[in-house]
């Protein structure tokens, strides 16, 4: 068997991230792989190379800074030698398939020419047409207007106002005057008030 990765231990805040990892996650994802994490700890080493980039582990590794655990030492499988740039994104396309998903555009635009994505199920038709479609998705306007995406950390409770009157009603009840504003063309005006203030207004 091929002995070209062993396992060693480092500390993940000693590890590189690689800057071109084709690998996301959605907060959900994140919430329930650091569930994963509390419960069962590391199963799965990441995967580096001789250097300290991290080949497949990025969310794990992440998970666990976060967690305050960036300190602690913990099993990576490490390349005996530095790869050659093929052998690094071919490791990384086998090992990236747990909890995050595929950024196609960085997919098509750093691995397809070195690595065949056929071999591991992904069909370069389809990915273009996924490309397609995500940029025509751009461009569709929304039934209903949509408020600036500010944080994945904040649980938030939409107003619509589809009338002046009934705006001006609720910025007062509300106090929005002395709250930050954020501006779009698409989406009109869009006030942030803390849960906090809005239940001391409402409760006046």
């Amino acid at each position: 068997m091929n002995d070209l990765f062993q396992i060693g231990q480092r500390r993940p805040n000693e590890l590189l991230p690689y800057a071109k990892n084709p690998r996301k996650i959605k907060s959900t994802r994140k919430r329930e792989l650091e569930e994963k994490l509390k419960a069962y700890g590391l199963i799965t080493p990441p995967v580096i190379d001789s250097d300290g980039t991290i080949i497949s582990g990025h969310q794990r590794l992440t998970v666990l800074q976060e967690l305050g655990l960036g300190n602690e030492p913990i099993n990576v499988n490490i390349a005996s030698r530095k790869l050659t740039e093929k052998e690094f994104k071919e490791v990384s396309i086998i090992e990236n398939s747990h909890f995050g998903e595929w950024d196609l555009e960085l997919l098509k635009a750093e691995f397809s020419e070195e690595v065949d994505l056929a071999t591991y199920g992904i069909d370069l038709g389809s990915l273009d047409a996924a490309l397609e479609e995500l940029s025509d998705s751009h461009f569709e306007e929304p039934e209903m207007p949509i408020v600036a995406k500010f944080s994945e950390k904040y649980d938030s409770i939409v107003i619509i106002c589809q009338n002046e009157i009934d705006f001006n009603h609720v910025s007062e009840k509300l106090g929005l005057d002395r709250t930050k504003c954020y501006k779009s063309s698409k989406i009109g005006t869009t006030h942030v008030i803390h849960a906090k203030q809005a239940i001391a207004a409402l409760t006046k």
